[in-house]
């Protein structure tokens, strides 16, 4: 009896152990077949139910109408995020199919949710001190729209995504502006989870070279000290080391100085019109992985896997400086007196990386047209130390003011502040306040739509200390708060994705009021002759100017323009400043 009881146990425990090494999912990538959308909530489902750990979760609605999903691995049965952060765990957050097409994340992140679930090669110690968050497919509408014949760059896989979403937006330009569902609610799950370390999946089709996968890094220049610190002596060096250790080596994102990335490589900055830069507003290590297009789907999907899964236990081994890096970094931005707005490449600071490409070939025969183009020789790969800047210098700062005063009427601008955890408070009266105010004295939009806007490129201001009456119910902002940055750039009209440029308060752009030649002519008279100070002016300019002296419109317009008759609110920005 002891013997059959005895050899009972083994066999539950060889049951036991042979059911938590079974996958559970299927994953075709190998014969390049990326899953559709219905077949990756399959899977995801389908982890969901076999592990108490791990949990499926909707997040509001998507363009599309369907639910934007979130994955959430823990090492227990704790989902909440207020819990998991009074436990000291770090979360990542990792977001695939922002734009269809490039599904290599997709793929990856399934297989690796259901490595660490069954603890393949020892994953499972990363959920000791670090909690996972994939969002399986975030352009749903994108997913939906799949054919053949979507992204022409690449070959493989055979069918895609779109690039655009439900509604025709590129989501990877939205996170700031909130035009889509997506983004709405993604802003919402962001402001809940606050994640440590952020990873956006990629696929670029830029210069051909020899990696499988680049890295668009945060950017140092644009955090504070410590996190600047933190970033170029232990975030870059590690993930780059680490990634050499495996089967793909990582290299930074090739935005090369043209034409020739033999002329060095640039790190570039992204503002918050970006998944990466959004997440940086927020002092998140935000990165995005930007898979190379020429090469297969499998060893796209690989080197993807590679980094996700050298990231987690990069965030899980560091775990205490990041969140007391992040920390740091937040009081630091909260003391400072000054706020860098705006940046340029510093070309004076580089330092050398080695770089694996292929010769440039600007003679090559096109197949098609049989005609000369620009192309790479692959059969002439080089390995050379290339020029690699990565300093930015500030070019415009402002002074912090302590607090921002926002009128409750512009309400698209005050959803946008709720659902990023914005702290304020509201007037309890009607009063006047003495702020400090902008006028718009020059903008630029672009010729064509930028993703449903027409962007204000170049912005110019001045300010004026005005006494202005405000409602109850209008928002008073302290801007030494945790989120300063999120706040500053986006309410300083001149920081680069601000809401004005990105059309929020147009209205302030056009006059509502006006004078008719004929109808004004009676209050410019009685003006001129109760302020014999302005009629001399008048007067003077009339004797001094022929052309104004023989322009009856343009007499009128400036007694208009120069006087209390003139619209104090045409093209003054509305977001007041209290220092």
């Amino acid at each position: 009896m002891k013997l059959k009881f005895s050899l009972t146990i083994v066999l539950i425990g060889l049951c036991i152990l042979s059911f938590a090494q079974n996958t559970f999912i299927n994953l075709k990538y190998e014969q390049n077949y990326t899953p559709t959308y219905y077949e990756i909530i399959e899977m995801f489902q389908l982890l969901d139910s076999h592990y108490e750990n791990a949990i499926l979760v909707e997040n509001g609605l998507t363009d599309s109408g369907k639910p934007l999903h979130t994955f959430i691995i823990n090492n227990e049965k704790e989902f909440n995020p207020e819990k998991i952060k009074a436990q000291g765990k770090t979360v990542l957050l990792i977001n695939n199919g922002i734009h269809a097409g490039e599904p290599c994340g997709i793929d990856a992140s399934l297989e690796f949710a259901d490595n660490i679930l069954r603890n393949k090669d020892g994953l499972a110690e990363i959920l000791d001190n670090t909690v996972i968050i994939i969002i399986p497919a975030y352009s749903v509408g994108g997913l939906l729209n799949r054919s053949a014949y979507n992204r022409s760059g690449q070959t493989t896989p055979y069918e895609t995504g779109f690039r655009g979403n439900a509604g025709n937006y590129d989501l990877n330009r939205d996170f700031l502006k909130c035009d889509s569902e997506n983004a709405k609610n993604f802003n919402v799950l962001f402001t809940k989870w606050d994640p440590d370390v952020f990873l956006d999946t990629h696929t670029t089709n830029g210069s051909e070279h020899q990696y499988s996968v680049t890295l668009i890094a945060p950017q140092p220049d644009m955090f504070s000290l410590t996190q600047e610190q933190f970033i170029r002596e232990k975030l870059l060096p590690g993930l780059f080391s680490n990634m050499k250790k495996g089967d793909y080596e990582l290299i930074p994102y090739v935005s090369w100085m043209y034409p020739d990335p033999k002329r060095g490589i640039k790190m570039t900055q992204e503002t918050g019109r970006y998944s990466s830069g959004y997440a940086s507003l927020f002092n998140s290590y935000g990165m995005m992985t930007e898979n190379h297009v020429y090469k297969d789907y499998p060893d796209r999907v690989k080197s993807c896997y590679q980094f996700i899964e050298m990231l987690a236990r990069f965030t899980a081994e560091h775990s205490t400086e990041i969140i007391e890096s992040r920390e740091k970094g937040i009081q630091e931005s909260m003391t400072a007196k000054n706020y860098s707005i705006n940046f340029e490449l510093d070309t004076t600071q580089f330092r050398m990386i080695e770089f694996k490409g292929y010769e440039v070939d600007e003679k090559q025969i096109s197949p098609v047209s049989g005609l000369p183009r620009f192309g790479y020789n692959k059969t002439k790969p080089y390995t050379e130390e290339i020029k690699f800047f990565d300093v930015y210098s500030p070019t415009e700062e402002i002074i912090i003011p302590e607090y921002y005063i926002l009128p409750q009427a512009w309400k698209s601008v005050v959803d946008q502040l709720i659902r990023n955890g914005i702290e304020f408070s509201t007037l309890q009266n009607d009063t006047t306040i003495e702020v400090e105010i902008d006028y718009i004295e020059e903008y630029s939009n672009a010729k064509i739509p930028y993703n449903g806007h027409y962007f204000h490129d170049k912005v110019l201001t001045r300010s004026e200390i005005q006494r202005i009456n405000y409602n109850a119910g209008d928002l008073v902002i302290p801007v030494r708060q945790k989120k300063i940055r999120y706040l500053i750039e986006t309410l300083e009209p001149k920081a680069r994705d601000s809401f004005f440029r990105w059309n929020f308060f147009d209205n302030i752009l056009d006059a509502r009021e006006y004078f008719s030649s004929y109808g004004f002519e009676e209050n410019a008279l009685k003006y001129l002759d109760e302020h014999p100070e302005f009629k001399k002016e008048f007067e003077a300019k009339q004797k001094s100017d022929p052309e104004f002296a023989k322009n009856h419109r343009a007499q009128l317009a400036y007694i208009y323009n120069n006087t209390e008759w003139a619209e104090k609110s045409f093209e003054r920005y509305p977001v007041g400043r209290i220092y």
